[in-house]
């Protein structure tokens, strides 16, 4: 059987077990674990973190990344709904803490952004990955780094077109083959000549190269099909080729073999256009720069028959048309370009060009006297029931989807009881918070981890009640027997994020 259907089975039955009521004064699931390995990390505000040295004596250990759109939002709320209601007195014992999953992204700047957007100041850590590792097995957890990739670019990547009168619209990346054929092109400043006709683009020179007027041999469009090995002659002309299924072209003469040409590098997974010349020389260049913007942008457009044209600045692009509509020579406005923010969840004005914003999820175009906030979400990221009245009370947004989903509640409201779909005024009712993804939050004991809390869903006031205990245990010398099996079972269940699965190691690592 398939290892990860293995773990996935495996990880389903502990957490099952896991759901057995404990014969002690906890309501989480009490530990018997060895103190963690002390660690060193940076905080949102670029300083150093060092756990022995923190001057609390109970730690509430959580493990996220900024790039989650459902689950973590909601774990840091419910922590700072729980830091909340502790008293003057234990709050004073207790430090709440955030580590990382995803440290490639999460550089103190962004994890500042994040605390600031969710009005949390606790520590939220980063640092290099050899160190994290390290406190990732000192807790028993591994981080699965594909699926914290594949749970970001889960949409596919789409750029929102606001024209000069305000209309919207919103295309995906679906490049067809001249389009693809023009970028790598530029990339190795070959030149092509072609004509457009009702057919699309037909190709009649390459490099200086022409194809003769009496068309003893003309260029014939071939693409590489992965499942036979081999490059085939086009059935279709190069507009109506789908650049993201078929990346790699060879363009040949058409009296020359084409057998004698190799597979693309690394099996075509990077885009590339081959030439074969009549005296069989050849020429091949691979895309070079990470996919960014630019590449994005045109693929977009062209998709749907939307021209763009684009000023090269000493390598740069700058873009000056969209859809034959071009900045006037006045400078009265211009093209400009926006990124979603997943931790604002809103647009915010790019910092950098199109060039430099590499692996972008979703972008804007619009006349640069259009505010942000006109921009409309993805539709990826809306509701499917964003036109209903009165999503969330009006007092917030929905994320996630099917069972996971939940409100996003706005300052001064929080989700009204049992019904994680609305929100309601604090000092209106008293309500119990729940999180909607199986995960492990550590309760610690010094540097012990004693209390962890698992399955679907929790309450603040219960969680709460176990860092009180915690914090009373400190100046009592009473505690009870930890349940056996606990270790084994935070030995061995998952912590998982609806994107970040991550597995808690086996009893021998521990013991390693």
């Amino acid at each position: 059987m398939d290892r990860k259907v293995l773990v996935s089975l495996a990880m389903a039955t502990l957490l099952l077990i896991a759901t057995a009521p404990l014969s002690s004064a906890y309501k989480g699931h009490q530990l018997s674990r060895a103190e963690v390995v002390d660690f060193t990390l940076v905080d949102q505000n670029n300083e150093n973190f060092t756990f022995s040295q923190s001057f609390s004596d109970v730690h509430v250990i959580a493990f996220i990344f900024t790039r989650c759109p459902d689950v973590c939002p909601v774990i840091t709320q419910s922590l700072k709904l729980v830091q909340d209601g502790l008293s003057p007195e234990d709050a004073e014992m207790v430090e709440f803490v955030s580590i990382t999953v995803d440290p490639s992204y999460d550089t103190p700047e962004q994890l500042h952004l994040f605390t600031d957007y969710h009005n949390v100041a606790w520590p939220h850590l980063t640092g290099d990955k050899e160190v994290l590792q390290d406190v990732y097995n000192s807790f028993g957890i591994i981080v699965e780094e594909e699926v914290i990739e594949a749970h970001i670019a889960n949409a596919d990547p789409t750029v929102t077109y606001v024209d000069v009168s305000g209309n919207a619209s919103e295309t995906m990346f679906a490049p067809n083959g001249w389009t693809m054929n023009e970028i790598i092109a530029e990339e190795a400043n070959w030149t092509f000549n072609a004509t457009y006709g009702q057919y699309g683009h037909l190709v009649t020179g390459i490099n200086g190269v022409e194809s003769p007027s009496d068309w003893s041999w003309y260029w014939a469009l071939n693409v590489f099909n992965v499942s036979s090995q081999a490059w085939e002659e086009s059935v279709v002309g190069i507009d109506s080729i789908d650049a993201v299924e078929h990346s790699n072209m060879l363009w040949s003469a058409s009296t020359t073999n084409i057998s004698q040409i190799p597979a693309p590098k690394e099996n075509g997974s990077t885009p590339s256009v081959t030439v074969l010349y009549p005296d069989n020389s050849t020429a091949n260049h691979s895309l070079q720069t990470d996919f960014n913007a630019y590449h994005l942008t045109k693929g977009a457009f062209s998709s749907v028959g939307m021209n763009t044209t684009f000023d090269n600045i000493n390598g740069s692009h700058l873009l000056t048309s969209i859809d034959d509509v071009s900045t006037p020579s006045d400078g009265s406005w211009s093209w400009s370009l926006s990124v979603w923010n997943r931790t604002s969840n809103g647009w915010d004005a790019s910092t950098v060009g199109v060039d430099d914003l590499v692996e972008p999820t979703y972008i804007a175009w619009a006349p640069n006297s259009t505010s942000v906030s006109d921009i409309p979400m993805p539709e990826s990221l809306r509701p499917t029931d964003i036109m209903a009245p009165q999503v969330c009370n009006g007092y917030g947004w929905e994320m996630g989807s099917g069972e996971g989903k939940h409100c996003m509640c706005e300052e001064g409201y929080e989700w009204g009881e049992g019904d994680r779909l609305s929100c309601v005024a604090i000092e209106e009712t008293e309500v119990e918070y729940s999180v909607g993804h199986s995960t492990i939050t550590f309760i610690m004991d010094g540097m012990k981890p004693k209390i962890a809390w698992s399955g679907d869903s929790w309450k603040a006031d219960d969680f709460r009640a176990d860092v009180e205990q915690v914090v009373a245990s400190q100046s009592s010398s009473a505690s009870s027997d930890p349940l056996p099996g606990m270790t084994f079972f935070i030995a061995v269940t998952g912590l998982t994020f609806a994107a970040a699965v991550v597995h808690i190691g086996s009893r021998e690592e521990e013991e390693a």
